[in-house]
């Protein structure tokens, strides 16, 4: 487990500095996965949690690049809808962490 949670940091740590390029909502995807590898990390999340937490997270990414992919153009409800679910994603890390 030791290993798997140190190789998903180490990953972390080297991508991050690449998204700081990406645009404000991939910064934001980012910066709650690194909360979540924080919380597994310290023990405040077990793996059951982490992995709720992270299949959140990889989903709203993967709307992301829908919405991206889908004609070219990442319209202002888009960026709402998916400002919204990392807004909630947001909360349910906090919770998570602080039960």
């Amino acid at each position: 487990m030791k290993k798997l949670i140190s190789a998903i940091l180490s990953t972390a740590v080297i991508f991050t500095p690449l998204a700081a390029q990406a645009g404000p909502i991939n910064n934001r995807i980012n910066r709650q996965e690194v909360r979540i590898y924080q919380g597994v990390r310290t023990g405040a999340l077990t793996p059951k949690e982490y992995k709720r937490l992270n299949n959140r997270v990889d989903n709203i990414e993967s709307a992301r690049w829908r919405a991206i992919n889908s004609g070219g153009k990442f319209t202002k409800a888009e960026q709402r809808r998916i400002n919204h679910r990392l807004n909630n994603t947001s909360k349910s890390i906090y919770r998570a962490k602080h039960n």
